[in-house]
Protein backbone atom coordinates (compact mmCIF):
# COMPACT_ATOMS: atom_id res chain seq x y z
CA UNK A 1 0.00 0.00 0.00
CA UNK A 2 2.56 2.38 1.09
CA UNK A 3 3.89 1.33 -2.38
CA UNK A 4 0.72 2.59 -4.42
CA UNK A 5 0.49 5.78 -2.39
CA UNK A 6 4.07 6.75 -3.32
CA UNK A 7 3.53 5.80 -6.65
CA UNK A 8 0.21 7.89 -6.97
CA UNK A 9 2.10 10.84 -5.15
CA UNK A 10 4.43 10.89 -7.33
CA UNK A 11 2.06 10.99 -10.43
CA UNK A 12 0.13 13.91 -8.61
CA UNK A 13 3.99 15.90 -8.51
CA UNK A 14 4.79 14.94 -11.72
CA UNK A 15 1.01 16.42 -13.12
CA UNK A 16 1.59 19.46 -11.06
CA UNK A 17 5.06 19.85 -12.13
CA UNK A 18 3.81 19.72 -15.94
CA UNK A 19 0.84 21.80 -15.11
CA UNK A 20 2.69 24.71 -13.70
CA UNK A 21 5.45 24.07 -16.71
CA UNK A 22 2.40 24.56 -19.37
CA UNK A 23 1.24 28.01 -17.51
CA UNK A 24 5.05 29.48 -17.95
CA UNK A 25 5.87 27.84 -21.20
CA UNK A 26 4.85 29.95 -24.60
CA UNK A 27 2.66 28.50 -26.21
CA UNK A 28 3.96 27.27 -29.73
CA UNK A 29 1.76 29.10 -31.75
CA UNK A 30 2.51 32.67 -32.43
CA UNK A 31 0.74 35.46 -30.38
CA UNK A 32 -1.84 37.67 -32.92
CA UNK A 33 -0.29 40.57 -34.26
CA UNK A 34 -1.14 44.01 -33.18
CA UNK A 35 -3.28 46.06 -34.33
CA UNK A 36 -2.66 49.02 -37.17
CA UNK A 37 -1.78 51.86 -35.60
CA UNK A 38 -3.36 54.46 -37.76
CA UNK A 39 -0.95 56.88 -40.02
CA UNK A 40 -0.96 60.42 -39.35
CA UNK A 41 -2.14 62.50 -42.23
CA UNK A 42 0.69 63.85 -44.00
CA UNK A 43 0.91 67.31 -45.06
CA UNK A 44 -0.11 68.41 -48.39
CA UNK A 45 2.79 69.65 -50.69
CA UNK A 46 2.72 73.42 -51.48
CA UNK A 47 1.27 74.64 -54.67
CA UNK A 48 4.15 75.67 -57.17
CA UNK A 49 4.56 79.55 -57.66
CA UNK A 50 5.64 81.33 -60.89
CA UNK A 51 8.52 83.76 -60.07
CA UNK A 52 9.79 85.30 -63.55
CA UNK A 53 9.49 83.72 -67.29
CA UNK A 54 7.41 81.09 -66.50
CA UNK A 55 9.61 79.05 -64.41
CA UNK A 56 7.96 77.10 -61.38
CA UNK A 57 9.91 77.05 -58.53
CA UNK A 58 8.90 75.80 -54.74
CA UNK A 59 8.03 78.45 -52.59
CA UNK A 60 10.59 79.16 -49.48
CA UNK A 61 9.42 78.02 -46.14
CA UNK A 62 9.43 81.70 -45.01
CA UNK A 63 8.67 84.51 -47.58
CA UNK A 64 11.38 86.02 -48.68
CA UNK A 65 10.95 89.84 -49.62
CA UNK A 66 14.21 89.71 -51.67
CA UNK A 67 12.23 88.00 -54.71
CA UNK A 68 10.98 90.47 -57.64
CA UNK A 69 8.83 89.88 -60.31
CA UNK A 70 10.02 90.45 -63.59
CA UNK A 71 7.88 90.41 -66.56
CA UNK A 72 8.93 88.87 -69.51
CA UNK A 73 10.26 91.72 -72.18
CA UNK A 74 7.66 93.34 -74.21
CA UNK A 75 7.80 91.80 -78.12
CA UNK A 76 10.22 93.74 -80.47
CA UNK A 77 8.51 95.32 -83.49
CA UNK A 78 9.82 93.74 -87.19
CA UNK A 79 11.96 96.85 -88.06
CA UNK A 80 10.77 96.67 -91.79
CA UNK A 81 7.11 96.62 -93.23
CA UNK A 82 6.05 93.18 -94.81
CA UNK A 83 6.64 93.75 -98.36
CA UNK A 84 3.72 93.35 -100.50
CA UNK A 85 2.59 90.50 -102.11
CA UNK A 86 2.82 90.02 -105.55
CA UNK A 87 0.15 89.24 -108.10
CA UNK A 88 0.91 87.26 -111.57
CA UNK A 89 0.12 89.19 -114.49
CA UNK A 90 0.95 86.38 -117.20
CA UNK A 91 2.00 82.82 -117.28
CA UNK A 92 4.10 81.04 -120.06
CA UNK A 93 5.47 77.38 -120.20
CA UNK A 94 8.00 76.20 -122.17
CA UNK A 95 11.67 75.14 -122.26
CA UNK A 96 14.87 77.20 -119.83
CA UNK A 97 18.33 77.49 -120.54
CA UNK A 98 21.16 78.62 -118.51
CA UNK A 99 24.32 80.58 -119.65
CA UNK A 100 26.92 81.08 -117.40
CA UNK A 101 31.10 80.85 -117.71
CA UNK A 102 31.35 82.57 -121.01
CA UNK A 103 29.17 85.34 -120.94
CA UNK A 104 30.26 86.10 -117.03
CA UNK A 105 30.89 90.16 -117.03
CA UNK A 106 30.06 90.66 -120.59
CA UNK A 107 27.62 93.75 -120.73
CA UNK A 108 23.91 92.39 -120.96
CA UNK A 109 20.83 94.14 -123.62
CA UNK A 110 20.15 96.31 -120.32
CA UNK A 111 23.92 97.30 -120.37
CA UNK A 112 24.45 95.80 -116.76
CA UNK A 113 27.72 93.11 -116.73
CA UNK A 114 26.66 89.44 -117.15
CA UNK A 115 27.12 88.12 -113.11
CA UNK A 116 26.70 83.90 -113.31
CA UNK A 117 26.19 84.33 -109.32
CA UNK A 118 23.06 86.71 -109.69
CA UNK A 119 19.20 85.61 -109.84
CA UNK A 120 19.12 87.02 -113.88
CA UNK A 121 17.51 86.16 -116.94
CA UNK A 122 16.95 86.92 -120.27
CA UNK A 123 13.58 86.95 -122.19
CA UNK A 124 13.22 88.18 -125.99
CA UNK A 125 9.95 90.27 -125.08
CA UNK A 126 9.78 91.04 -121.50
CA UNK A 127 10.44 94.49 -120.08
CA UNK A 128 13.89 95.05 -117.94
CA UNK A 129 13.45 94.73 -114.65
CA UNK A 130 11.06 92.56 -114.38
CA UNK A 131 10.58 90.29 -111.78
CA UNK A 132 9.51 86.29 -112.86
CA UNK A 133 9.17 83.63 -110.96
CA UNK A 134 10.06 80.35 -113.05
CA UNK A 135 9.56 76.63 -111.61
CA UNK A 136 10.93 73.74 -112.72
CA UNK A 137 8.14 71.19 -114.04
CA UNK A 138 10.15 68.09 -113.43
CA UNK A 139 11.01 68.57 -110.06
CA UNK A 140 9.13 71.75 -108.44
CA UNK A 141 11.64 73.60 -107.34
CA UNK A 142 11.68 77.74 -107.96
CA UNK A 143 13.20 80.86 -108.06
CA UNK A 144 12.20 84.56 -108.84
CA UNK A 145 14.82 86.12 -110.95
CA UNK A 146 14.74 89.49 -112.88
CA UNK A 147 15.13 89.92 -116.80
CA UNK A 148 18.37 91.58 -118.04
CA UNK A 149 19.27 90.39 -121.02
CA UNK A 150 17.98 89.31 -124.60
CA UNK A 151 17.04 85.45 -125.23
CA UNK A 152 17.41 82.73 -125.83
CA UNK A 153 17.75 82.65 -129.61
CA UNK A 154 17.38 78.61 -129.82
CA UNK A 155 13.84 77.72 -131.29
CA UNK A 156 11.63 76.45 -128.51
CA UNK A 157 13.39 78.21 -125.78
CA UNK A 158 11.46 80.32 -123.83
CA UNK A 159 13.76 82.10 -121.20
CA UNK A 160 17.66 81.82 -120.18
CA UNK A 161 18.07 82.07 -116.69
CA UNK A 162 21.49 82.77 -115.08
CA UNK A 163 23.80 80.03 -113.62
CA UNK A 164 22.60 80.18 -110.06
CA UNK A 165 19.30 79.90 -111.24
CA UNK A 166 19.52 77.17 -112.98
CA UNK A 167 21.64 75.67 -109.80
CA UNK A 168 18.85 76.53 -107.59
CA UNK A 169 15.98 74.98 -110.37
CA UNK A 170 17.97 71.72 -110.03
CA UNK A 171 18.84 71.05 -114.24
CA UNK A 172 22.79 72.41 -114.25
CA UNK A 173 23.34 68.55 -115.58
CA UNK A 174 20.44 68.58 -118.01
CA UNK A 175 21.23 72.21 -119.34
CA UNK A 176 17.68 72.22 -120.49
CA UNK A 177 13.99 71.92 -118.24
CA UNK A 178 10.20 72.37 -118.95
CA UNK A 179 9.45 75.40 -116.80
CA UNK A 180 6.87 77.49 -115.55
CA UNK A 181 6.76 81.02 -116.17
CA UNK A 182 4.87 83.38 -113.55
CA UNK A 183 5.41 86.83 -114.50
CA UNK A 184 5.45 88.86 -111.70
CA UNK A 185 3.12 92.29 -110.77
CA UNK A 186 4.09 94.20 -107.06
CA UNK A 187 1.11 94.94 -105.84
CA UNK A 188 0.40 98.58 -105.59
CA UNK A 189 0.02 100.49 -102.48
CA UNK A 190 -3.61 102.52 -102.42
CA UNK A 191 -2.31 104.59 -99.67
CA UNK A 192 0.13 106.51 -101.82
Amino acid sequence: MTHLRGASLAAALIAAALLSACATAPSPTTPPAAPPRAQAPQPAAPPLREYSYRQPEAPAATPDNRIVLIPPPPPVPDPLPPEPADTVAATYTGLASWYGRRFHGRRTASGEHYDMAAMTAAHKTLPFGSRVRVTNLDNGRSVVVVINDRGPFVKRRVIDVSRAAAKELGFLQDGVTRVRIDVLEAATDIAG
